[in-house]
């Protein structure tokens, strides 16, 4: 197993995950029939919505790791420096969103 191409891989799988999770949660809210149907499919929205975060990230990381042959040092650490920067932009959105949508009401 070569450890670049797996952090490489990781990393980028997350991005993604991430940008998903963020994306899902600020649109059930805005949308209640997408939020019932994630509701439907395993009891609660929360769960369904980390399920298919955890299914998005386990995809991409093996997509990615088999795609991506030798990713160089420059990559994995740009790959991680966007991973933190779509983790804080993330966490940022939803407190940002979550703050005034309850304030407003």
């Amino acid at each position: 197993m070569n450890r670049l191409r797996l952090i490489y891989s990781s990393s980028w799988a997350a991005s993604k995950a991430i940008l998903f999770a963020t994306i899902i949660t600020i649109w059930a809210e805005l949308n209640a029939p997408l939020k019932a149907w994630l509701k439907s499919v395993t009891g609660h929205h929360w769960t369904t919505k980390s399920w298919f975060t955890i299914g998005i990230y386990v995809v991409l990381l093996l997509l990615i790791y088999v795609l991506k042959r030798e990713p160089g040092d420059m990559q994995v650490k740009n790959s991680i420096k966007w991973l933190i920067v779509i983790a804080i932009l993330g966490a940022l959105a939803l407190f940002l969103f979550f703050t005034g949508h309850y304030l407003v009401v």
